[in-house]
């Protein structure tokens, strides 16, 4: 099967191959049930966060950015904003509450490095005008966790917009979050994080 086959490709974070450990979930996938594994998606592993990246998608900076094909690292070799970030004991580092509920307000949108880009053609500072939640919704991860997400469009100077989602799975104070959605990998970030495995994640102590 195919999925058997992908399970074997190590992940890759910091320049150098990881071994990965697949989670519970990943290994039970049939034709039948399970997250599908395609024969050009690659299993990664971050901290035992066992999930899929589609075909074209690395890990260059750290193994938690998450990059779509071609998009390279930021200047000064950073995290591109682009990237999908998975960012472990959320709430304890005053990312979100507890509860999620940052994900129902509007103005929640401005997390680490989600900003307007800047535009020097338009001269003068570049700001969020507005912003409105455009989706928001609910659903089950691989391995038996309920996710919560939402997406905001941000209205910048000039009347540029730009999208930004983040995900918070509060049972495991896990979030992840894209601070620009690249419009062409749009579906994909939200394909990666509907892949995670959190079997192993949970064991870790």
């Amino acid at each position: 099967m195919a999925a058997a086959v992908v399970l074997a490709v190590p992940g890759c974070g910091f320049g150098t191959p990881s071994q990965v450990l697949p989670g519970l979930a990943h290994p039970m996938a049939s034709s039948e049930e399970g997250y599908h594994v395609s024969d050009e998606a690659t299993l990664h592993d971050y901290n035992g966060i066992n999930l899929v990246l589609p075909d074209g998608w690395h890990v260059d900076i750290a193994d938690n950015c998450l990059s779509p094909p071609g998009v390279g690292p930021a200047p000064g070799g950073s995290c591109p904003i682009e990237a999908l970030r998975v960012r472990p004991n959320a709430s304890d580092d005053g990312l979100i509450d507890p509860e999620g509920a940052d994900l129902e307000d509007p103005d929640k949108w401005r997390r680490p490095w989600a900003s307007c880009p800047q535009r020097p053609d338009l001269g003068g500072q570049i700001r969020a005008e507005s912003a409105v939640i455009s989706e928001h919704g609910t659903f089950t991860l691989v391995s038996g966790e309920e996710a919560v997400y939402s997406e905001w469009t941000v209205t910048c100077t000039g009347g540029s917009t730009f999208r930004t989602r983040a995900w918070y799975v509060a049972e495991a104070d896990l979030e992840f979050d894209v601070p620009v959605l690249l419009e062409q990998a749009a579906d994909e970030y939200d394909a990666i994080v509907r892949s995670t495995d959190l079997s192993r994640y949970k064991t870790i102590s």
